[in-house]
């Protein structure tokens, strides 16, 4: 059912646009969304997304900035719910993959090539922040015994967000689980995450 305009005053609008647009980017995929169609599919003006967004790529930067945001926030708790580097390391994985299953509309777009020319100061600041929270887990779990130069640690979190980003986007087109009961698909989720987070720690402790 469509929402009246009237549930939008008070600059509600601007956090639906967004909302709907993640929802309808995990459904349809980014080719799908216009603003003229988050209008339509909130029941507002076809010129009401214009005065929060100047266009499409707009609105898709916010939604990235506001999904590295949120992912930063997501790598901090996992942190601090490790005892050890290790275990923080490995925690910070499986926060990673499990933001992205729960956030796949935000996901996408945040590493989407439509956001290839934009030019938004916020979302440039929020992908560094995300990044930097894994560094700081990352560097935490090299060797002591080793001089952690700037290049070990950028190699090393390379390692460990590639490993993680490969996973969750596997998991989100669902390869891993085909064939895989409904029933057991988180089980059989954590496995595959333990099991990756697990090899991707060791490899840093080896550095």
């Amino acid at each position: 059912m469509k929402r009246a305009p009237e549930s939008y005053h008070h600059g509600k609008l601007r956090k639906a646009l967004l909302d709907e647009a993640a929802k309808l980017v995990e459904r349809e995929g980014v080719d799908a969304l216009t603003l003229r169609e988050l209008a339509r599919r909130l029941g507002v003006s076809h010129a009401a997304p214009a005065h929060h967004f100047a266009g499409k790529t707009a609105l898709l930067s916010e939604l990235a900035a506001d999904g590295f945001e949120e992912l930063t926030k997501a790598l901090d708790d996992g942190a601090s719910r490790g005892h050890t580097p290790e275990q923080r390391l490995r925690e910070t994985g499986r926060a990673y993959v499990a933001f992205a299953l729960a956030r796949p509309g935000h996901y996408r777009v945040m590493f989407g090539r439509e956001l290839g020319e934009s030019r938004l100061a916020r979302l440039a600041d929020a992908g560094a922040c995300a990044y930097e929270a894994l560094e700081r887990v990352v560097a935490a779990a090299l060797p002591a015994g080793r001089a952690k130069s700037r290049e070990r640690v950028r190699e090393a979190s390379f390692l460990a967000w590639s490993s993680t980003h490969g996973a969750a986007m596997l998991l989100l087109d669902g390869p891993p689980l085909a064939g895989v009961d409904a029933s057991r698909r988180e089980a059989v989720i954590r496995s595959l995450i333990d099991h990756l987070t697990a090899k991707v720690a060791a490899a840093i402790a080896e550095k």
